[in-house]
């Protein structure tokens, strides 16, 4: 196996994260109340069984993608911007008129931030690493 580069190691490690805060999410959270507000906390951050459904899947997605740059460029492009958004709804929900439905905090709304913006880095240097591959296999030949 090849030696595994910064944005892989990057996405790996932004994954496992968001991963197991999903799992730990489902041992508070259980199935009920999917996309409800609740008082249910994971070291201080909030979240429902919604919540928890997206951090784990796209957390397992960047895991999965991350062996290969051009899958991970892909992937971590779709999760960043995925995750921007959930901020940008977490902003919004300051506002008494919108449904908290992911049940976000300002904890939850940093986890969010930093996750969107990890992986755009993932994105981009994946993007990057396979543009140095391919020059320099034309530089070989």
């Amino acid at each position: 196996m090849n030696r595994l580069r910064w944005p892989q190691k990057l996405a790996i490690s932004t994954g496992a994260l968001l991963a197991l805060w999903g799992v730990a999410g489902f041992f508070v959270t259980g199935f009920g109340s999917f996309a409800g507000e609740s008082e249910t906390w994971v070291l201080g951050l909030r979240v429902n069984p919604l919540q928890n459904t997206i951090h784990l899947v796209f957390g397992a997605a960047l895991i999965v993608a991350a062996p290969r740059l051009k899958a991970l460029s892909g992937t971590a492009l779709l999760v960043a911007v995925l995750f921007l958004v959930l901020f940008g709804l977490g902003l919004a929900r300051y506002d008494d008129q919108v449904v908290n439905f992911l049940n976000v905090n300002p904890g939850s709304n940093a986890l969010h931030l930093f996750a969107g913006f990890a992986s755009l880095a993932a994105a981009q240097g994946a993007a990057w690493c396979r543009q140095c591959d391919r020059a320099a296999l034309l530089r070989t030949t």
